[in-house]
């Protein structure tokens, strides 16, 4: 009987220590949702996060500069000003630059991407969109080809990104990221990782 008194207290702590780690993890999960060192020092990425999350990652990482890839508004428009204010107050700057949804390298949209990954002031930087997953895969995937030191394909890019959950990465992605592969040297010719070189001495 005294085995068995000892053995149901024992599962019941190995059920309560369970249920502590089983609520942290969700907790951080939600709280930090798809957050990941992209490049040490120099890039970081995650979903939308709470003002309060984010004026952390700002302070914890010395983040310099967020690049919110969202649509106007998406959201809520609450949603905008909380960060606008996060993120201003904890001495960073905002960047809000929507990733378009298309699969051609040759968008407008994307060499204002380009102007703002060639910006050394820039750096360190946290990019992210609503869930952190398509469009952010897409900047990266540029910075990736155009910028980073040691420069990578977009099919080296993609496979070294978490994909926090999916099977693969989906198919705009894909598209979007191999023709940029393909195209950024003839389209984007004067766009270079150059002036990042002092951050790397």
């Amino acid at each position: 009987m005294f085995q068995r008194r000892n053995r149901i207290i024992f599962l019941g702590i190995l059920a309560a220590a369970s249920l502590a780690a089983g609520l942290f993890a969700y907790r951080h999960h939600h709280r930090y949702k798809h957050l990941a060192v992209h490049e040490t020092g120099m890039v970081y990425r995650s979903a939308w996060v709470e003002p309060d999350v984010m004026s952390e990652l700002i302070e914890e990482y010395q983040i310099r500069a967020v690049i919110n890839l969202c649509n106007p508004g998406e959201m809520g428009e609450q949603r905008w000003i909380d960060q606008r204010s996060a993120v201003t107050n904890a001495g960073a700057r905002l960047i809000e630059i929507p990733m378009p949804l298309t699969i051609n390298a040759d968008d407008p949209k994307i060499d204002e991407h380009l102007q703002v990954l060639a910006d050394p002031n820039n750096y360190p930087m946290l990019i992210h969109c609503q869930h952190g997953v398509t469009r952010t895969a897409k900047l990266l995937t540029i910075y990736d080809i155009k910028f980073r030191k040691i420069k990578m394909s977009a099919e080296e890019s993609l496979s070294a990104q978490p994909l926090f959950g999916r099977d693969d990465h989906n198919v705009n992605v894909r598209a979007f990221c191999r023709n940029f592969d393909e195209q950024h040297e003839k389209l984007y010719p004067d766009t270079t990782s150059a002036a990042l070189d002092v951050l790397w001495q």
